[in-house]
C-alpha cells in the first residue's frame, strides 16, 4: 500500500512539473489582456501592441510586442483577422512578420474560420491564417513585429468597430510545435 501511495505521489509530481513545457510567456509589463491559455497558446492582441500607423502608406503600419520564451524551439505563427468576408480577406499586400531571426512574408488566406469566439460580433468574423513557423534558439525576451495595411487600431469590442475597413488584424497567435 505504501508503494502505491509513493508511486501516486511521484506520478502527480511528474505531471505538474511538465505542465509548463516550452510555453512562451507574454511579457507582463502592465499591458492588459495578455492571454496564455492552458494549452500553451499565446495570443498577442492588437489592442495591446505598440502601434505605428502611417496614414499616407498604410502598408507600413506596424504592431510590435515583447514576450519571453522560456524554452527554445519551433513555434507556429497564426495571424487572426477580423473580416466581413471570410472568403476574401482583401489584404492589399503580403503581411510581414519578424520574430527572433525569422522573417515571414505571406498574404493571409483564412485557413481556419473561428465561429465560436464570443468577442467577435456580426458583421465581423474571425479568420485565422497559418503564416509559417519561427525558431527561437534560446530562452529570453524577443520582439515580434507585424507590418501590414491590416494593422489598424480598434476597440476590443467588435460591435464598436467601424465598417470602413474590410479586414483588420485582431491578434498574433504563437504556439509551440510538438513533435
Amino acid at each position: 500500500m505504501k508503494n502505491l501511495v509513493v508511486f501516486g505521489m511521484i506520478f502527480l509530481l511528474a505531471l505538474t512539473s511538465c505542465a509548463d513545457r516550452g510555453v512562451a510567456d507574454y511579457d507582463k509589463t502592465g499591458k492588459s489582456g495578455d492571454a496564455i491559455s492552458r494549452d500553451g497558446v499565446i495570443t498577442l492582441l492588437i489592442t495591446d501592441a505598440d502601434l505605428i500607423q502611417v496614414d499616407s502608406n498604410p502598408q507600413y503600419n506596424t504592431a510590435e510586442w515583447s514576450f519571453v520564451v522560456k524554452h527554445p524551439g519551433r513555434y507556429d505563427i497564426w495571424l487572426s483577422s477580423l473580416t466581413r468576408d471570410t472568403l476574401h480577406l482583401r489584404y492589399k499586400e503580403n503581411v510581414t512578420i519578424t520574430a527572433g531571426d525569422s522573417r515571414i512574408e505571406k498574404k493571409p488566406v483564412g485557413d481556419k474560420i473561428v465561429t465560436d469566439d464570443p468577442k467577435v460580433k456580426k458583421p465581423w468574423y474571425r479568420a485565422d491564417s497559418h503564416m509559417g513557423s519561427v525558431f527561437f534558439s534560446e530562452a529570453g525576451e524577443y520582439q515580434v513585429q507585424v507590418i501590414s495595411d491590416g494593422v489598424i487600431s480598434h476597440f476590443s469590442d467588435t460591435s464598436r468597430i467601424s465598417n470602413d475597413n474590410h479586414t483588420r488584424i485582431n491578434s498574433l497567435i504563437i504556439k509551440l510545435m510538438t513533435i
